[in-house]
């Protein structure tokens, strides 16, 4: 047993420590202005870790064109498989298809990726996040209230950030050393406070209508891995990148899926309950996805 856990340990734990902070955080009633620290990492942090990122790791153009169709295709999958569930179950497409659909790339999936794979995979996950980022900001508001879907696009900074560091990748230039420097501290921030966000916000949900809840978690892992399989399957998929997509579509749903509920009138407390739920169960499925890629 402990063959098969010591790899883990080094991936997961990381991980698990830095949410536990944000628990703990919580629970000794310390002061944490959420939407602060959202803001931080959404204008600046994650901004600025995709430029430096892309900007030094050297992805090749095929490399990310790649990434950029088969994570395309993981989310319209998704989304496939997401509506055939919810119109069979008789549930709201409109409350329940973005939860389903969108998962945790950042707060998760980016270190995840980072411990397992690397570098390289910490590029091609950005790849993963930024198309994910981009549909969630504006699809996925769309399904929830079409009349915010532009406005929160063209106001996004992840979305502008990706554009740029596209066009490095694309262009085959570069920002200068020292901005890139710069970039990469700001950047350094990003991935903590994504983790000890998460824990944070995990410790304030309360769960409601368990059973729905966990219904709609175990639907949200179980049709994310269903469509991560079909994508890497459909396009051929293999290496290092197949491992990524896999990774990245076993990822509960995003946290920031209950913010938008919340926002939209959209059953967050059912919501709050399918994270937490996905989330919960994701620290049992995603070892067991680890050890099958051969960690």
């Amino acid at each position: 047993m402990s063959n098969l856990i010591s790899p883990l340990l080094p991936v997961m734990l990381p991980v698990l420590i830095c949410a536990f902070l944000g628990v703990l955080w919580s629970r000794f009633r310390q002061p944490f202005d959420q939407e602060f620290v959202r803001r931080a990492v959404m204008w600046i942090g994650a901004p600025a870790l995709i430029i430096a990122t892309f900007g030094q790791t050297g992805i090749g153009v095929e490399s990310l064109k790649q990434t950029l169709l088969v994570s395309a295709t993981l989310l319209a999958l998704n989304g496939l498989f997401a509506a055939v569930f919810l119109l069979v179950s008789r549930l709201s497409l409109r409350n329940f298809m973005v939860p389903l659909v969108f998962g945790n790339s950042g707060n998760m999936g980016l270190p995840l990726c980072l411990f397992a794979f690397g570098e390289e995979g910490l590029a091609l996950s950005l790849g993963v996040f930024l198309t994910t980022s981009i549909l969630h900001f504006s699809v996925g508001v769309a399904v929830l209230d079409g009349r915010a879907a532009i406005k929160s696009t063209t106001t996004s900074p992840l979305i502008w950030a990706g554009v740029l560091a596209m066009s490095m990748v694309f262009g085959h230039w570069q920002l200068p050393q020292s901005l890139l420097n710069s970039l990469d501290i700001l950047g350094g921030m990003a991935i903590p406070l994504m983790l000890i966000t998460l824990g944070v916000s995990l410790s304030s949900l309360r769960m409601s209508s368990a059973f729905r809840s966990v219904m709609l978690g175990v639907a949200r892992l179980g049709l994310s891995m269903a469509a991560g399989f079909a994508a890497v399957w459909l396009l051929d998929v293999d290496g290092l990148l197949r491992k990524v997509i896999l990774l990245q579509a076993a990822m509960p749903s995003a946290v920031f899926n209950y913010l938008l509920a919340m926002q939209y009138g959209r059953s967050p407390s059912t919501v709050a309950g399918l994270v937490v739920s996905s989330t919960l169960l994701s620290f049992i499925t995603i070892p067991a996805l680890l050890l099958y890629l051969g960690l």
